[in-house]
């Protein structure tokens, strides 16, 4: 009798704390009713993984998005470092950029050759990269990085046979903005980039990035001591963006 009096005690004390924390919730609710709409609209994330901007959602692609903010906190420079956010992917780099293997699910051409296209295609911008050499560079500003697993070659190529790594660079913005960053670390390693945005007018705007990536080899050449497996890379990126009505624009 007396264990069930405690059950009886529990079970109105549950009750009373529902129904006031379910009182609280309707006025904290009614006081934040718009930042609660602001944050919906901003936690939605839009791909165009079928050439169209969609949200997630509504895509009927496995798809993985990584977002530049989830890059940038990762430190992921290049596509080799990708893989540490997205688990289905793998990208195994040889004795050069030039050879370098992106498989995902496990599929994925491992031939150690550097003319023969990747059954992986990888996309900047909408741009084929057809060669990993071409691929495997420093990120430039991103928006996000979108991860197509399996067959794509209805919307992406015969070439996209095993899934498409589709790379969302950031467009010029027409609020003056920019970043800068400048590490130093073993083997005399530099990551030094920079970028800048803003309009020229009401409706063009431009960016300007550039970066550099060097590093000095771990290996030595048994023949003449000079070192191996090193890194020196840089890139450049200017972009222009014209948009003369709200149903016209060019982007450069």
């Amino acid at each position: 009798m007396k264990f069930g009096n405690h059950l009886l005690k529990a079970a109105m004390l549950s009750t009373i704390s529902i129904a006031s924390l379910s009182a609280g919730s309707v006025a904290f609710a009614q006081d934040t009713a718009p930042q609660a709409s602001d944050e919906a609209d901003e936690n939605v994330i839009i791909v165009t993984a079928t050439k169209r901007e969609q949200t997630l959602e509504e895509v009927p692609v496995a798809v993985s998005v990584t977002s530049a903010a989830a890059i940038e906190r990762a430190q992921v420079r290049d596509l080799k470092d990708l893989q540490t956010l997205v688990p289905s992917l793998r990208v195994s780099q040889l004795q050069s950029s030039a050879n370098t293997n992106f498989i995902i699910r496990g599929f994925g051409n491992g031939a150690n050759n550097p003319g023969i296209e990747g059954s992986v295609g990888v996309f900047i911008d909408g741009v084929y990269r057809s060669r990993s050499a071409a691929a495997i560079s420093d990120l430039p500003n991103l928006q996000r990085v979108e991860v197509l697993r399996g067959p794509q070659s209805t919307l992406f190529g015969k070439n996209a046979s095993a899934g498409v790594i589709s790379i969302v660079t950031a467009a010029p913005s027409y609020e003056f903005g920019g970043s800068a960053e400048l590490s130093y670390g073993n083997r005399n390693a530099i990551v030094a980039k920079a970028d800048i945005t803003g309009p020229i007018s009401d409706n063009v705007a431009f960016s300007l990035a550039g970066g550099i990536n060097k590093a000095d080899g771990y290996g030595t050449n048994l023949t003449d001591g000079s070192k191996t497996s090193e890194r020196n890379r840089w890139y450049g990126r200017a972009q222009l963006l014209i948009e003369p009505s709200d149903s016209f624009k060019l982007r450069f």
